[in-house]
């Protein structure tokens, strides 16, 4: 059984119809890349998943539960942590503020120091800034951040939009290999990605979205000649 499983799933803003029966599965401590052209329906099946958007049609379960009733906060709570395209961080908290509001849910819990110490431990770069506001970090410190407080939630399934967007080359490679080492504690990842080549790269699996349907998937994508072709930039030759 999948963990993430979503099946004929149709979005629709008004008239325009932006997932058009997408179905999609991620596993257990598994990456599965999402990829596509902007505009295509990434963005709009991570809010799916999150609650944030109505389905028209279909279903998403998530590690065996149907979704259809739950609010956001309640699929956050079931072990879904989503961290968007744009980063959002607290700007005006400090970042051991940002990353306690992570474990707000569970601020009761003992392990919290553990898992701050992990964070921490993972993201070098915020254990010399914590008493600094959010605002004033860097792009990639940014990015950290928000992974890090996502983290603290305790997920099963991590939602990663656009992590890479904006950053130095170096940076963006230390991020992907974070996104790399979740699946050893049994953290699953559906990633979207604009650097196709690293996201394919990472992934155990890949899904290629176009105009709201899912037009190739599979476990080699980054050998496929029409993905090398449409999104890595390669010319096919005779």
């Amino acid at each position: 059984m999948s963990l993430l499983a979503i099946d004929r799933v149709k979005v629709t803003y008004g008239n325009v119809v932006a997932l058009a029966g997408v179905s999609l599965a991620v596993g257990t401590g598994e990456i599965v890349a999402l990829i596509g052209a902007n505009g295509a329906g990434k963005s709009t099946l991570m809010k799916a998943v999150m609650g944030q958007v109505r389905l028209a049609e279909g279903s998403i379960s998530f590690d065996g539960v149907s979704l259809a009733s739950r609010r956001t906060h309640e699929r956050a709570s079931l072990g879904i942590a989503y961290v968007p395209e744009g980063r959002g961080t607290l700007r005006q908290l400090s970042v051991r503020e940002n990353l306690l509001m992570g474990a707000f849910a569970r601020r009761r819990d003992p392990a919290i120091a553990d898992d701050f110490a992990r964070v921490l431990e993972r993201f070098p770069p915020l254990a010399e800034r914590l008493a600094l506001p959010a605002g004033t970090l860097s792009g990639g410190q940014q990015q950290m951040l928000v992974m890090g407080r996502a983290l603290m939630t305790r997920p099963k399934l991590l939602l990663l939009d656009e992590p890479s967007l904006g950053l130095a080359p170096l940076i963006a490679a230390d991020i992907f290999q974070t996104i790399s080492s979740l699946t050893e504690t049994g953290v699953s990842v559906l990633l979207v990605e604009q650097n196709a080549h690293a996201a394919l790269k990472l992934a155990k699996r890949a899904y290629v979205i176009e105009m709201g349907k899912i037009a190739l998937q599979g476990p080699d994508l980054l050998h496929d000649p029409r993905v090398r072709e449409s999104y890595l930039g390669e010319v096919a030759l005779d």
